[in-house]
């Protein structure tokens, strides 16, 4: 298999804290110093890095996937985006290993960036944060400047409102909040921003919960400061902690408690957003402004570092400092349509009320916690810099480390094949009854990348042709693998080609200086250690490594102390060793027999350079002693007949050996070796090379190249004697030349200060010619470690830690997907041709059986190889689940959007699937109640699952307004009871009292009326009004003159008020079309459900649906078409905006329950999806 030039990334930058993401393609992308890596933790491995960035990546973010998806405008890609600390952001193409685009604003480091699309026109924009509080909209297919606005507050984060794109959240650094509501890509946003300041200066209190049962005991991080005072004290006075250390303890505690970490939308739930501190969780309705409920840990829990929230249940994913993860699930109450006071107050298991709980709190917002991690070791190698979930399943979390390694942990279900969250949670949780969820999930760590905790000191190719012995000269490398030495003694051995570690050896207790291979199998490496303040002196340690088994031997073995190791050096045909030392003699080893060979003499030169001359290699050796001595060809001997013709002491003078080293004065000295002793010695004086100091020296075919500290470069022939010529002088600091390691191949490798050169000089011309050259720029990492990795590669280990493998003809050092993964297949259609992505789609929508028979056309012939990879690692349940004859389309449909992580395909076929089932229900039951038709919404045909769980209707919460008026009613009439309930100042007061009055709720807003005080200002007004909800309104008189003046209210401006006069009149439709009017068209829907009857919100709901279709907001109307059962109309809008693929599908998932849509269109449709099965080159076989 060809090596593909990549970069191998090890530990990670504190400056890339939280630079990471988890795409819905299945991904996980996070910044590596200056590279994003890209893994999969799928199969735990990691499948492309992009660099080189010209700053540290500070933030990352895939591209949503929330848009239709085609051949030519919207095809299957795999791009994301990354921010860095110069100020650059990259868009990146994963497939290619390119960049798209580069969007540049020198001077100011990237703090955060989002992706904001519009599925309408298929737009997509990159929003950018910088550390001066700079806000730049950036085109994505232009890659120009869209608008940019300052603001005065120093800003860290942002975060978009899921269900209203022009509504975004900026987090200060001050803990405050700017609230943002018309963001718009074209246009900048106007300076009248809310600021939002929940807990003023002071932060919020640091009061903290008793542990209880419900909530769990999180152990704070043993490391952590309070931990070690703790038991400092106890050793000292054999008591608890002193009173002073308690309460600096507490005032360290205080101030980090104050700083805001994060804030976020909750995903599935309107208006609701998370802001996160250390110890606690404030959930805020931010349409209000109010602190809807606190999740406070106890004293003895680890802290918040980040929360998740998620879409399909509502479930908190908590991070916590000590690297545990905790799930949290909404306790059940009030909001929700299961809600059962009998269920709550009288359960199975008996309940002790909570610190602090009261009987009356039943209705307040709470999250139990259900599941916990298991601890994971950190240390100052390896900390969490990153933390995401799954965004297509939300069952999974993967924790990224410092080290780059990735620990997934899975929330898996042992009783069911269940897919996502949706599926292993039967519904929310119960107060006292938290082990039935617990029942049948398991959170387990399911995978892990490894990653690279140490940092590397040397490197070492097998890929060289002379690795071999004696007893198995032919031996040759099945892989191309690369020894690396780390600082802490540990030997990982490194597959080049798959970028992954596959072995681990705990070798030396010092850094490892260099290692040797002396077959496929054995290594040799060497350490030394400073003894006291000498020098020169010291221990040194000299060990084989039996790579297959792990089993470690001593070498050289030396009690004593002795003069420190320089360097070691094998012989090409891996029949000796030579070891230097800083002031000892050199010494000459036999590998056969691990025996000293010769000391050379006291006065023998301190070599500074070392090397060996490749004179011949042992298959030269082989096929001469066959000839001369067994007269067979060397292809036809077996191991043992080479094995004893090479121990034959009659032909061993054959395979002699020479070694050259250059000391500091730069004398050349040549000691040839032949049948186990030093034959031959010849030194060359100084004067003749003419260089003052040599750096290194390197030897091939009785040419020996010569470097000294100047970066000169000097060629002498060594058997001809003549005067070496001097070549050209590129740079200064010479560092290592390197020859290619293939016998006919005279290129080599000179690394600088300043960069890297290819070479190549002519044996018969004594010519050097560059061939390449590699320089650093102003921020890109320098190469410490050069080493070739095959003909044509080297591999470069960089001062970031990283290793680079460069093809040395083109000088690229990343490569395409396909490449960097030809060993092994990662099941990620994005990746495929844009015709073989939409061919998958189809075949997984239309699948009948498990094993798929097509054919392509001529032209699209090549795709089906890679089509076929993708279908094989699709795992046996989820084939078996779409090939199902019970398995509907829409399901179908479902299951493959999930596979293929289309963001779109996922939230069109769930809200089909659920609005088709509950048309269907409400069709075959026409009698049954309508909260109880709310309850089994969710459930598909054949389903057992009890209705008392919350699985539908609730767990749809992110349809909002489109549920069913029951649902809606008791989530709503739940929130503005929070609301009251929470209010602190006067207009969280008028709020409530609007709401109220609105809902038909007169007599709790009579009652918050009444609760003015006489020293008010709004005393007077506030009475007036409350009489005016408690008076008679049913006469003719009143209602003609409360409804002209609400028409004058309204007239005037006053919208609000003349909307709540016309709602006590009982006006309601009247309300919810003036709304409409005045382009409130999100309020009256709101007013509608809850107030009108099912005929009358109908025609509200219709004349936003005109209004949706009249702006071009054609998905959003769709979306209310299907909550209404306008089935046919949501099948016409779809055909005429293009989406035939989709329109063909909801046809036969609509024909399959029973609902008939327009013949003529349908049979245009069909006609319309053929020809786009056949454009994509797609035939069934019959």
């Amino acid at each position: 298999m060809a090596l593909s030039p990549k970069i191998i990334t090890t530990t990670s930058h504190p400056q890339n804290r939280g630079a990471c993401d988890w795409g819905w393609p299945g991904l996980v992308a996070y910044g590596s110093h200056q590279y994003v890596v890209v893994a999969d933790p799928a199969s735990s491995q990691v499948t492309q890095v992009l660099g080189i960035h010209k700053g540290y990546v500070t933030c990352v973010k895939w591209k949503p996937e929330d848009i239709h998806h085609d051949v030519v405008v919207n095809p299957y890609t795999l791009t994301l985006a990354a921010g860095d600390a110069q100020g650059n952001v990259g868009l990146w193409n994963v497939t290619k290993g390119e960049t798209k685009a580069t969007f540049v604003c020198k001077g100011r480091s990237v703090r955060d960036i989002t992706w904001i699309t519009n599925q309408e026109t298929s737009e997509a924009t990159v929003l950018a944060l910088y550390n001066k509080s700079d806000v730049i909209m950036w085109d994505f297919l232009t890659s120009s400047q869209l608008w940019k606005a300052s603001f005065a507050e120093p800003l860290s984060n942002i975060c978009i409102d899921p269900f209203n794109k022009s509504n975004a959240i900026f987090l200060c650094e001050d803990s405050n909040i700017l609230l943002i509501e018309d963001l718009h890509p074209k246009t900048p946003p106007s300076q009248k921003y809310k600021r939002i300041s929940f807990y003023g200066a002071n932060g919020p209190s640091p009061e903290v919960s008793q542990p209880t049962d419900e909530q769990g005991n999180m152990k704070r991080n043993p490391s952590s400061l309070n931990k070690l005072i703790n038991m400092t004290t106890s050793l000292i006075t054999g008591t608890g902690e002193s009173r002073s250390s308690r309460k600096s303890i507490s005032e360290d505690d205080r101030s980090l408690q104050q700083q805001c970490l994060q804030v976020t939308f909750h995903p599935g739930i309107r208006h609701v957003i998370f802001m996160v501190y250390p110890s606690q969780i404030d959930i805020i309705d931010i349409e209000a402004c109010i602190i809807m409920a606190t999740i406070r840990l106890d004293s003895k829990s680890s802290y918040f570092v980040k929360v998740l929230p998620c879409k399909q249940r509502d479930v908190l994913y908590c991070l916590h400092e000590n690297a545990c993860i905790t799930i949290r699930v909404r306790r059940l109450d009030k909001s929700h349509c299961t809600y059962n006071e009998s269920q709550v107050s009288t359960p199975s298991t008996p309940i002790t009320p909570g610190f602090g709980e009261m009987e009356t709190d039943k209705s307040d917002i709470a999250y139990d916690l259900i599941w916990q991690s298991d601890a994971v070791r950190i240390s100052n190698k390896s900390t969490v810099y990153g933390f995401n979930v799954h965004p297509v399943t939300e069952a999974c979390a993967a924790l990224i480390f410092s080290d780059g390694k990735i620990i997934t942990w899975e929330l898996v279900s042992t009783n069911t094949h269940a897919l996502v969250l949706k599926d292993m949670l039967p519904g929310l949780s119960k107060k006292g009854q938290k082990n039935l969820l617990m029942e049948g999930n398991r959170f387990l760590m399911t995978g892990m990348v490894k990653g690279f905790p140490w940092s590397v000191c040397t490197i070492k190719s097998n890929s060289l042709e002379q690795v071999t012995t004696a007893n198995n000269p032919n031996s040759q490398s099945k892989e191309t693998l690369l020894a690396l030495g780390m600082d802490n003694g540990d030997i990982s051995i490194l597959n080049i080609q798959t970028g992954q570690i596959e072995r681990e050896f705990s070798v030396h207790s010092d850094s490892v200086k260099s290692i040797e291979w002396l077959n496929q199998n054995i290594l040799m490496s060497w350490t030394c250690s400073k003894s006291g303040n000498s020098p020169t002196m010291g221990r040194n340690e000299v060990l084989l490594t039996w790579t297959r088994s792990g089993l470690v031997e001593v070498f050289r073995q030396r009690l004593k102390l002795e003069s420190l190791i320089t360097n070691i050096k094998v012989s090409p045909l891996r029949q000796y060793v030579v070891i230097a030392f800083k002031t000892q003699p050199l010494e000459v080893w036999c590998l056969k027999t691990r025996s000293l060979l010769r000391e050379m003499p006291t006065n023998f030169p301190q070599p500074k350079a070392l090397t060996w001359a490749p004179m011949c290699s042992w298959k030269t050796v082989v096929r001469q002693l066959s000839q001369r001595g067994i007269n067979k060809d060397i292809t036809d001997m077996t191991q043992d007949d080479i094995a004893n013709l090479l121990h034959d002491k009659e032909y061993k003078k054959i395979a002699k050996e020479q070694c050259v080293l250059a000391d500091r004065d730069g004398t050349i000295c040549r000691i040839t070796l032949e049948e186990r002793s030093v034959s031959d010695l010849t030194i060359f004086p100084p004067e003749v090379n003419g260089m003052a100091a040599v750096a290194h020296i390197a030897m091939k075919d009785d040419m020996l190249l010569l470097g000294d500290i100047t970066g000169m470069l000097c060629l002498w022939n060594l058997t001809e004697k003549n005067v070496p010529r001097s070549g050209d002088k590129p740079y200064t600091g010479l560092k290592t030349i390197l020859f290619n390691p293939s016998t006919r191949d005279h290129r080599f490798a000179v690394l600088y200060d300043q960069g890297v050169d290819i070479w190549l000089f002519s044996q018969f011309q004594d010519k050097l010619n560059l061939l390449a050259s590699m320089k650093h720029g102003k921020s890109m990492p320098k190469v410490q470690l050069l080493e070739w990795a095959d003909l044509n590669h080297i591999s470069m280990v960089m001062d970031d830690g990283s290793i680079h493998v460069v093809d040395i003809t083109s000088s690229k050092v990343t490569c395409s997907w396909n490449q960097r993964n030809s060993m092994d297949t990662v099941f990620c259609p994005h990746t495929l041709p844009v015709q073989g992505s939409l061919i998958l789609k189809y075949l997984l929508q239309n699948a009948t059986s498990s094993t798929v028979e097509y054919r392509l056309s001529t032209d699209k012939a090549y795709m089906k190889k890679a089509i076929d990879d993708q279908l094989r690692r699709i795992d046996g349940e989820t084939l078996q689940l779409l090939t199902d004859g019970k398995c509907s389309t829409a399901q179908r449909c479902l299951t493959t959007a999930r596979l293929l992580g289309d963001e779109f395909d996922i939230n069109f076929w769930t809200a089909a699937l659920y609005f088709l089932n509950r048309a269907k229900d409400q069709r075959d039951n026409p009698r049954k109640d309508p909260l109880l038709l709310s309850l089994d919404d969710d459930q598909v045909p054949g389903d057992t699952r009890s209705t008392d769980d919350t699985t539908s209707a609730c767990s749809e919460a992110c349809l909002d307004c489109l549920r069913p008026q029951s649902c809606y009613m008791r989530q709503q009439l739940h929130r503005i009871e929070q609301h009251s309930k929470k209010r602190k100042t006067q207009t969280d007061r008028r709020r409530c009292i609007q709401n109220f009055t609105m809902m038909g709720r007169v007599e709790e807003a009579t009652k918050i009326l009444l609760e003015t005080d006489f020293q008010s200002g709004t005393y007077r007004e506030d009475y007036l009004q409350a009489c005016l909800l408690s008076c008679d309104r049913t006469n003719s008189t009143a209602q003609s003159t409360l409804k002209l003046v609400a028409t004058h209210l309204i007239i005037s401006g006053k919208l609000q008020e003349g909307v709540i006069i016309l709602c006590l009149l009982g006006k309601v439709l009247d309300a919810c079309k003036y709304l409409q009017t005045y382009d409130q068209w999100e309020q009256a829907a709101w007013l509608a459900k809850l107030m009108l009857n099912e005929k009358e919100c109908e025609e509200i709901f219709s004349k936003w649906i005109e209004h949706l279709t009249s702006t071009k907001q054609m998905l959003h109307a769709v979306l209310i078409m299907m909550s209404q059962t306008k089935f046919d109309d949501v099948f016409k809008t779809l055909s005429y905006i293009g989406y035939i693929e989709t329109a063909a599908s909801f046809l036969n998932a609509c024909q399959e329950l029973g609902f008939q849509l327009a013949k003529d269109d349908a049979e245009t449709v069909k006609e319309k999806y053929q020809s786009h099965v056949e454009r994509l080159g797609l035939a069934f076989v019959e």
